[in-house]
């Protein structure tokens, strides 16, 4: 249900939400329409003919996460452009008769017009309410151009798989740490059940005793280059293990052995769930299906809060990077 905008101004903006919500009131339906926000999240990417993809990932986002979400399309073009549009997206509510209904606010944007758009959506942003930037493009950390849009949220959400140069990537997002922002990777939460693994592994009683003789550690990913992923599990192992030889190769976790003298602990990836090996060669298959963008970000939503042990990982990462 769109409304053209004339004129971008965020008081026209928000009254023509307000017509929004008026004409989905006096829609005849025998689902009850419940209007919910929880937070503001901003979006930013630079994907032309991405829209299916943004709305389904926020479609979906919104069953746990209700919020008014702000997307700004960046795009290339030959003349100035800056254009807007409001509606809300529905999904009915799981169990009840009920449509949840959150409201969205579209740009397209050429990059001159980027301080146009921070100027808007200061006065888009929902009061007393959290607000978080998602950058789509986890390369618009480097966008001096972009930098203008930075400061209308504190917690940055970035995919620091999507670096071109991850160590440059990673000391950039320390950088932005220790600055004030508050960082949120989509790639520490593709780890969340590397970590749970290795953690719950190390609860039987043959395996704390071998916590203190673990001397070599070996994180292997299945492509090229070293990743934020492998890194990222090498310095919280570091951080555990600190009298452990510790490599870390490639991107794409493939596995993670540990080795105490002739003994071992293994954990493999098996497809869509992780294989560990205990010391006793007890074999546990752990599911780890392949997690939408959608699964990541409401991990990464429900901890607004600081997150100290991925806080000391991304320092950890960028002193080894330095």
């Amino acid at each position: 249900m769109p409304a053209a905008v004339e004129e971008i101004r965020a008081e026209k903006l928000l009254k023509d939400l307000a017509n929004v919500w008026k004409e989905l009131g006096q829609t005849e339906s025998e689902y009850a329409i419940v209007r919910a926000c929880a937070l503001t999240l901003l979006v930013a990417t630079t994907g032309e003919g991405d829209e299916q993809d943004v709305a389904g990932t926020l479609g979906e986002l919104m069953h746990s996460h209700p919020s008014r979400y702000i997307v700004l399309r960046l795009v290339e073009r030959t003349e100035p452009e800056f254009s807007a549009r409001v509606f809300a997206q529905c999904q009915l509510a799981f169990g009840r008769r009920q449509q949840l209904c959150c409201e969205q606010i579209e740009f397209t944007a050429t990059r001159d017009r980027i301080p146009d758009f921070y100027a808007v959506a200061l006065g888009l942003t929902v009061a007393d309410l959290p607000v978080l930037l998602w950058m789509r493009d986890a390369q618009l950390l480097f966008d001096q151009g972009f930098e203008t849009v930075l400061p209308l949220a504190r917690p940055l959400i970035i995919d620091s798989a999507q670096f071109v140069d991850a160590m440059a990537g990673l000391a950039e997002m320390e950088r932005r740490r220790q600055a004030g922002w508050r960082i949120k990777d989509l790639a520490w939460s593709r780890l969340t059940v590397w970590r749970e693994t290795i953690a719950q592994m190390f609860e039987t009683s043959g395996c704390k005793n071998l916590v203190n003789r673990i001397d070599r550690v070996e994180i292997k990913g299945r492509f090229g280059p070293t990743g934020t992923d492998v890194q990222y599990l090498a310095a919280w192992l570091a951080q555990r293990l600190p009298g452990a030889q510790i490599s870390a190769t490639g991107s794409g976790v493939q596995r993670i052995r540990l080795a105490a003298g002739g003994q071992r602990l293994e954990v493999n990836d098996a497809g869509e769930a992780l294989v560990a090996t205990s010391l006793d060669g007890m074999v546990t298959r752990v599911p780890d299906p392949v997690r939408s963008d959608s699964n990541l970000l409401g991990e990464e939503l429900s901890i607004l809060g600081p997150d100290p042990i991925y806080d000391a990982t991304l320092r950890a990462v960028a002193r080894l990077t330095n």
